[in-house]
């Protein structure tokens, strides 16, 4: 039977011939649910260093910085197992028991006393927190064709920046709610945080109804674990793989850069302009809002370009918007200032396009049976990444400002960018029917060309 005759359309993106709209969409949800969460914790726990630990706003950055450190160990130990694990009994599975423990830590970190009682309950939710984010990358590659590979991953990352707006624009609203209406700080805080909780255990039940069961290769065609095992480092040799390493090394800690520094940043110049903790979170919730929208606007148009040109040069374009983003940090003023959206806007382009380019290019070159293992060495480099950037950028935040971390991810994407056009030119890799012939770098027409790889 033609398999075209058993594919299901979401729009315009064509899905694989054994997933289904429930499985897409379900798929979607999982996205917003899962970014919140991910991106929540380092927005959100500003909140708890100065009002639950009293922490001295000199030593904030070390602290956030060090916690991140210890977490993405555990990340770096992680990764693997959960991805060969998801090649071996499936992604849901994994997916499932992965919110799970985001839910618990999410439960128990405003409960902390010490810095190092956070750290346990920042282990169990860094644990989680690999899980989830591994699964969701392994599916946004799993459940669309080759063709509309970037549209999906466009359509995903709205999902994931509505999920960053629900959590900056409601969840981390809800100190200064309650605090309006008498409660205190700390209780204001706890209530915060198990609301997350709480939509983490709804999410498990929601997605074991409705992800796909089973794994891409039938039980027969499973590799060995011990080929798993090793697939990440076999496929690094291919140089658009190892440029997707590299760039999630750059992706992943983008994030957490924004999501942690970008807070801390916030909270400490509102405290200089006599605004509390609380009142600090909610005006740098516009603000993060308004860089969401426009990456929200963004997506589907860069998720567009990534299907009609050579995935490299996707790459190639992201990394000049990362670099010109993080960089500008280093003239901003304050994250409350809205006379510096156009800067939070650009900063906001480059880390999503660098992320949804490093995302198409390892979906496009692991084989499907693989893709599990392959992502989880992405994920790795990620983990790597944020751990060095944010320890470094930790104590380069206290000792010489707050827009040091930024300009160090600026710096090595620039030179990332340069290793990218290099690959570009000796290793572009396949191009594919979706793309028109001004943009394709081999062949005639919009026919595939042959990888010279």
């Amino acid at each position: 039977m033609d398999k075209s005759q058993n594919t299901q359309h979401l729009g315009p993106i064509l899905l694989e011939s054994d997933v289904t709209i429930t499985n897409a969409v379900t798929k979607l949800y999982a996205a917003f649910i899962t970014v919140a969460m991910l991106s929540g914790m380092g927005f959100l726990q500003g909140y708890i260093l100065t009002e639950h630990l009293n922490i001295p706003r000199g030593q904030q950055g070390t602290v956030a910085g060090d916690l991140l450190f210890w977490t993405e160990i555990l990340s770096l130990l992680l990764f693997t197992p959960f991805g060969v694990l998801a090649d071996r009994i499936g992604r849901r599975p994994v997916y499932i028991f992965g919110i799970l423990l985001v839910a618990l830590g999410y439960g128990l970190y405003p409960f902390a006393t010490t810095a190092g009682e956070l750290l346990v309950y920042r282990l169990i939710y860094a644990a989680g927190a690999t899980a989830v984010a591994g699964m969701m990358a392994t599916l946004t590659n799993d459940y669309p064709q080759e063709k509309s590979r970037g549209k999906f991953i466009g359509l995903s990352s709205m999902m994931n920046i509505l999920g960053t707006v629900f959590m900056a624009g409601v969840i981390g609203q809800i100190p200064a709610v309650m605090m309006a209406r008498g409660y205190d700080a700390v209780t204001s805080g706890k209530y915060m945080f198990l609301v997350a909780a709480v939509m983490c255990v709804i999410t498990a039940l929601v997605t074991r109804l409705g992800l796909r069961g089973g794994t891409p290769a039938a039980p027969q065609e499973r590799e060995d674990i011990k080929v798993l095992v090793m697939s990440g480092l076999r496929h690094g040799k291919n140089p658009r793989i190892a440029l997707s390493y590299a760039a999630s090394f750059a992706a992943r800690s983008d994030l957490v850069i924004k999501g942690s520094f970008l807070a801390l940043w916030a909270i400490q110049d509102g405290a200089v302009q006599g605004m509390s903790p609380a009142q600090a979170m909610a005006r740098f919730g516009g603000m993060i809002v308004i860089m969401q929208g426009a990456s929200f606007c963004a997506a589907p148009v860069f998720g567009w370009f990534i299907d009609r040109v050579n995935r490299v040069t996707a790459a190639i374009v992201a990394l000049a918007f990362a670099t010109a983003g993080y960089l500008s940090m280093g003239i901003i003023t304050s994250p409350l200032d809205f006379a510096m959206v156009p800067f939070f806007i650009l900063i906001s382009f480059g880390s999503g396009f660098i992320m949804k380019a490093s995302l198409a290019l390892v979906g496009q070159e692991a084989p499907p049976k693989e893709r599990g293992s392959v992502i989880a060495l992405n994920g790795m480099f990620g983990a790597f990444g944020i751990m060095i950037l944010t320890v470094i950028g930790g104590r380069l935040f206290d000792t010489w400002g707050p827009s040091a971390p930024f300009v160090l991810a600026g710096a090595y994407q620039a030179i990332l960018f340069i290793a990218a056009i290099t690959i570009r030119i000796v290793a572009p890799g396949p191009d594919f029917v979706g793309q028109r012939r001004w943009f394709t770098s081999r062949g005639s027409g919009g026919a595939p060309a042959k990888d010279p790889n």
